[in-house]
């Protein structure tokens, strides 16, 4: 099985992002000292199975003078290894961007930006940023959006923007914070005007995961334990390590988003957990398959790995982009737009019909 190795080579950041779920930024970095051992480890054996070798943090460009270092080791293996860095992009010098260019082949500078300036004041504190840098070197590599209620009333509009612009999406709703009634009712205004767009111009891909059709994934309802999903770690494919070089079962264990006191206990509370542990009310959600529980997540907020915080804080919200992605699905079907020749795609529109009516007759009671 192919894999990524992960490094999380920074705790620090210089934007403080109001839905950002790492609460605990620190000044901890990665030192070469550190990386080394991780990666004579990872590569000893065969470097046929490794994809990648991704640096993140906090903001990893906070550490920057190790990204040279790791990269060159890496190369001196694989020469064509391609190393991935998520960014928010307001730490780039000169410096930084000569370098980065010079090694575009092999590396891939992805944005995490939450759109038009008005959005970015309002998310991060921050209006402007040079995107030109990286639609003039990543045009392929897709920006990384995060729809937070307090500036979703400009969702479509800076999508479109982006577009506009040349540029490829993904993203969705912003975890650990609340959606009330009245972000949720401009959200399905939103969406209204997205799937309008999104129609109009078929050739444009959709923003995932914030709109998803796998429809035939909903209203299954595990009947018992033995038909529940593992637990969600993503360490049988994505090798992360924290700053202090420990091996997680995923990023969202480290101690940047648990805290001191909750990193020191749940890699042992995950090492008893089976399967996916989720509220008794979200068993029967037909649309379980789209509302990502993440235990990590869960765990952050609650101390525990099955209390669901996504049905405390962003259930209405969640419905309301399952109903928006039913009714375009629906739409693109009704438009010839799309080939229902699988069983799959057939039963994706016959329940996205189901969801789209039991969803309008909850709303008109």
């Amino acid at each position: 099985m192919k894999r990524t190795i992960l490094l999380l080579i920074s705790h620090s950041c210089n934007l403080n992002c109001r839905y950002c779920y790492e609460r605990f930024k620190d000044s901890k970095r990665m030192t070469w000292n550190q990386v080394k051992p991780i990666l004579e480890k990872e590569f000893e054996n065969s470097n046929n199975d490794i994809e990648s070798v991704d640096l993140l943090g906090g903001e990893p460009l906070t550490n920057f003078e190790l990204i040279p270092q790791i990269c060159n080791w890496v190369w001196d293996k694989v020469p064509a290894m391609r190393i991935f860095i998520r960014t928010n992009g307001t730490l780039l010098t000169p410096e930084m961007k000569s370098w980065f260019i010079s090694n575009k082949k092999r590396i891939t500078l992805g944005l995490s930006i939450d759109g038009i300036p008005e959005v970015n004041l309002i998310n991060r504190g921050i209006a402007y940023l040079d995107i030109d840098f990286f639609q003039e070197h990543w045009p392929n590599n897709p920006l990384k959006m995060t729809v937070f209620p307090d500036s979703v009333q400009y969702l479509s509009e800076s999508l479109q923007y982006f577009y506009r612009r040349g540029f490829n999406i993904i993203g969705g709703l912003a975890q650990g914070v609340m959606w009330d009634d009245k972000s949720c009712e401009e959200l399905n205004k939103q969406l209204d005007l997205l799937c309008d767009f999104y129609l109009d111009n078929p050739q444009i891909d959709v923003i995932t995961p914030l709109f998803d059709f796998d429809f035939h994934k909903s209203f299954w309802i595990p009947q018992s334990q033995d038909e529940a999903d593992p637990p969600c770690w993503e360490v049988a494919n994505i090798h992360t390590y924290d700053c202090d070089g420990e091996l997680l079962p995923c990023h969202m264990f480290s101690s940047i988003i648990q805290g001191k006191t909750k990193r020191e206990t749940i890699l042992f509370e995950a090492a008893k957990v089976k399967f996916e542990l989720f509220l008794n009310e979200c068993r029967n959600c037909p649309i379980r398959w789209c509302c990502k529980n993440c235990m990590a997540l869960n765990f952050q907020h609650t101390g525990n790995f099955g209390d669901n915080i996504n049905r405390m804080l962003m259930c209405k919200a969640q419905k309301v982009v399952a109903y928006s992605s039913a009714r375009l699905l629906i739409a693109r079907a009704t438009r010839n737009m799309l080939k229902l020749d699988t069983n799959n795609q057939k039963e994706a529109i016959s329940n996205a019909i189901r969801y789209i009516n039991l969803f309008e007759s909850s709303h008109n009671e």
